[in-house]
């Protein structure tokens, strides 16, 4: 806190005065029923989630890839002994976009509501892998929202 003195100082010089407030943050879906993902390869800020293994490795999956800049880390649902939950795989990895291919995957995820970010990472839903494939419409959905969401500059 500063004096009513020190206050009147500053106000004389134009200058305005922050003040540091608690906020709450919004509430995230429990997510102790979502099933726990397996981490492939790669770094920087941006998890990749797919339905399945095969959709990382796939083509469709380099030229992602190679469209963000940055060998992004994907991950897929899993129930072995190498499984991590979404939120700490977030926190101990510090990913700033998680983005996620489909609403099928999303609601088992996340249940009914998708939140906009999960602690420090900004929520990103994508088309399905399958739709990216076989449809061109969905492509376009597809770079118009990674360009929207900044995971890609064009």
């Amino acid at each position: 806190m500063i004096s009513d003195r020190q206050q009147a100082y500053l106000d004389a010089m134009d200058i305005g005065v922050w003040c540091l407030r608690e906020t709450i943050s919004p509430a995230v879906p429990a997510l102790e029923s979502a099933p726990g993902l397996r981490l492939g390869p790669g770094g920087g800020g941006v998890l990749l989630i797919c339905a399945a293994d095969t959709h990382s490795a796939s083509r469709l999956a380099n030229d992602i890839s190679r469209a963000l800049g940055s060998v992004p880390v994907w991950a897929w649902p899993d129930n072995g002994d190498d499984q991590i939950s979404l939120t700490n795989a977030v926190e101990e990895n510090l990913f700033t976009t998680v983005a996620v291919f489909g609403n099928d995957l999303a609601h088992e995820l996340f249940g009914d509501e998708t939140p906009a970010s999960l602690g420090s990472a900004n929520l990103v839903l994508l088309p399905a892998m399958k739709e990216i494939q076989s449809q061109a419409r969905a492509r376009q959905v597809l770079w118009a929202t990674m360009c929207r969401t900044g995971m890609v500059t064009n």
